[in-house]
């Protein structure tokens, strides 16, 4: 596979559009109500409390809009504007938009997860080095596509990498997964084929390994294998499957989004991966028209 152009680029908005593209269905951990829901359309479907009635499922994004991002979404972008804004990714600069966006009175209305409320208030008390907690969920990763797309090939990309998983969380899973998965991105940005750079990150965790052997090919069934919910092990290993048995971003995205759960957690491991090896033409140009900021984050990443 040649190298497409502006990998960095189809990366970070690989990421963002199937983040909100995926808004509408997030956290129901049913399949089939998904599948009901979303039709043979399953990218924006429009976000309806009743559609969370009655199945295993976590109402989240009342306060969000239809192509809006999630909280994972949000942090990418903030990260993008920081790092574009300031040359480079400076950890209380950082910090200091992010309390700033998810803060109080901040410009971000919707749902904090966890690892977001534990680091506000480790900011608040002055505890900022690092500022993250013991977690081991997808936030780990939410700002790492910028990261990767900035420092990549440089001797600054592991520290960077670290400091800017222990803004949100410091955690030894979340430094394995996180660590496989940048080198993943990173790999595929040099041109790599994006099934020989999984086979070689599988390498390094059983759990990836078994993802790529499963003899379930379809990713919704294996979902019930790997579990769909936040923790790393569980959607990177899952997001292994959905890429190694899709042929393209929006099949990745769509099986993604099928497969339920935390599915706007993975959506950034999926997007950012599959936008890298697939370039930014195989992103519908219709999602990227119905992602709410992308005319807003698009200077931003093209500076990055």
């Amino acid at each position: 596979m040649t190298t497409q152009p502006n990998p960095n680029a189809a990366a970070l908005m690989g990421a963002l559009v199937a983040d909100a593209a995926t808004l509408g269905v997030h956290w129901i951990y049913d399949p089939a109500r998904i599948a009901k829901v979303a039709g043979e359309n399953p990218a924006f479907v429009p976000i309806n409390a009743a559609n969370f009635e009655g199945v295993p499922a976590y109402f989240a994004h009342a306060a969000r809009n239809d192509g809006d991002f999630s909280q994972y979404g949000e942090v990418l972008a903030l990260a993008i504007r920081s790092i574009a804004q300031n040359d480079g990714f400076d950890v209380a600069a950082y910090q200091d938009a992010f309390v700033a966006h998810f803060g109080p009175g901040g410009s971000y209305q919707g749902y904090i997860d966890r690892p977001t409320r534990g680091t506000l208030e480790n900011i608040a008390a002055e505890r900022r080095m690092p500022s993250g907690i013991d977690d081991d969920q997808h936030p780990a990763l939410a700002t790492l596509p910028a990261i990767v797309a900035r420092y990549s090939g440089t001797a600054s990309f592991a520290p960077q990498i670290k400091a800017a998983m222990q803004v949100t969380n410091v955690n030894a899973a979340a430094d394995h997964y996180t660590s496989i998965y940048t080198d993943l991105l990173a790999d595929i940005l040099t041109g790599t084929n994006l099934q020989t750079a999984l086979k070689s990150a599988a390498a390094r965790e059983p759990v990836l390994q078994a993802a790529l052997d499963a003899s379930e090919h379809n990713s919704t069934e294996y979902g019930a294998t790997t579990g769909r919910a936040c923790h790393l092990h569980e959607g990177m290993a899952l997001s292994f499957h959905i890429l190694s048995r899709t042929d393209s971003y929006q099949s990745a995205v769509e099986a993604n989004i099928l497969a339920g759960g935390d599915n706007c957690g993975r959506a950034l491991i999926v997007g950012s991966l599959a936008g890298a090896a697939y370039g930014l033409s195989s992103i519908p140009l219709e999602w990227v028209l119905a992602t709410n900021d992308a005319p807003k984050i698009w200077p931003f990443v093209k500076k990055i």
